[in-house]
């Protein structure tokens, strides 16, 4: 059998679980701390805040395998926390096996946890799962034995409860990001076990995407990160889009009699995000639910005119923002038709009445653009927004990970 660490605790009153993933912190000592060690310590602060019991830890800790990378997510763990620590259950991300002989040795060492565990707290499981190697798509063609292993002994033992599974790579084909970067050797390990909760970091896609939400066989969230946020690829402002590192988000699921609640949380600002559209997920056995009306639904414009300036950066155009929108496309007297992301990615830290994007990627001249507004499903709103006379300045986008670019 597998070696595993299988714990049992006991906590008082209603369980709280906070979820986050890939802080990928710098294996290189730096007198400052970085931006991500400084989004991990206030993610820590925010679970600390809402009184979580326990921390779920879906992989990356790491950017590389190294000591110096442990030893910073424990330090910001025991500023958070001092000396009254929650449960923490972490895994292994493929960050954590990179340029490193015994990557599972060192993690083991540093954290006092095996890759391998299954902890039940409040006689709820949780089967948390390392992958077995740095593979971006086939991460756990051993370790699905284990998974089966424990699903079979959790299911031997009868009940109705979710059972929540962490794994760092998702199942390919479920929650946002999972098609271009999900998993194959996932195939097939949940589906015979609807009370399955997928836990699962690894593609940095945004959680407050209605896709981030996905019900099948099973139940599957994608946990975000507490870094940078990626999303998919074929928009003008990059896969990694502007401002990518500072809304790191996660869940914090509160356990109730009947129901859990999952709440999308911004691990900077500490509050909760669509709080108007939670996700449920019940303890009887019956399916995980959420409204589903944002995902069909056409975005609106606001009221008010679109405009433009010449900044720093470049040509900013700005408009009433739509509601409902992840992208807007801008469209040009050439011809040309450009997809933008909104930044509905950002939560709170994009609220305001208006968009602005830089124009990245047109020649130096003067036109008009007409702005359509973009839904989750690619619905596409119903009137436009035309601002005319702009004088377009040449740029070319640059991704930026975190200010200071390298750590």
């Amino acid at each position: 059998m597998t070696a595993f660490d299988l714990r049992k605790f006991e906590t008082g009153g209603r369980l709280r679980v906070g979820v986050i993933s890939d802080s990928q912190l710098t294996p290189y000592p730096h007198k400052r701390p970085t931006t991500f060690e400084r989004n991990l310590l206030a993610s820590f602060r925010t679970l600390k805040a809402y009184g979580c019991d326990m921390i779920v830890f879906a992989g990356d800790i790491c950017n590389r395998a190294s000591k110096n990378g442990y030893k910073l997510f424990k330090r910001c763990l025991d500023a958070a926390f001092s000396g009254d620590k929650p449960i923490v259950q972490a895994i292994m991300g493929n960050h954590d096996y990179y340029f490193h002989p015994a990557p599972r040795r060192l993690f083991e060492r540093e954290l006092g946890q095996k890759p391998l565990t299954h902890y039940i707290v409040n006689g709820v499981h949780f089967i948390g799962a390392s992958p077995d190697s740095p593979s971006m798509h086939r991460g756990y063609s051993e370790t699905r034995e284990f998974i089966s292993e424990r699903l079979a002994a959790v299911e031997a033992e009868g009940g109705r409860e979710p059972v929540f599974v962490v794994t760092h790579n998702a199942p390919r084909s479920t929650v946002y990001g999972s098609e271009a970067w999900g998993d194959d050797s996932l195939a097939g390990v949940f589906d015979e076990h609807p009370r399955v909760v997928s836990l699962s970091g690894h593609t940095h896609f945004s959680l407050l995407h209605p896709e981030s939400f996905w019900r099948g066989g099973f139940t599957a969230l994608g946990t975000q990160s507490v870094s940078y946020t990626e999303l998919e690829k074929g928009k003008v402002n990059g896969s990694v889009p502007p401002r990518a590192y500072a809304a790191p988000m996660g869940y914090i699921l509160e356990f109730g009699e009947d129901e859990i609640s999952v709440l999308r949380v911004n691990m900077l600002t500490g509050t909760e995000q669509l709080s108007g559209d939670r996700i449920v997920i019940p303890r009887d056995g019956k399916p995980a639910r959420r409204d589903d009306a944002r995902r069909s639904a056409v975005p609106v414009f606001g009221e008010g005119e679109g405009r433009s300036e010449i900044t720093a950066e470049g040509t900013k155009v700005s408009f009433p923002r739509a509601e409902g929108a992840v992208a807007y496309e801008l469209a040009y007297p050439d011809g040309e038709r450009q997809l933008y992301f909104s930044d509905f990615y950002l939560g709170d830290e994009a609220e305001g009445d208006r968009q602005s994007l830089i124009v990245y990627g047109r020649r130096r001249g003067e036109c008009d653009i007409a702005v359509t507004a973009v839904g989750a499903g690619g619905e596409r709103s119903e009137s436009g927004i035309l601002i005319k006379g702009v004088r377009v300045i040449r740029r070319r986008y640059r991704r930026k990970l975190a200010p200071e670019i390298w750590y």
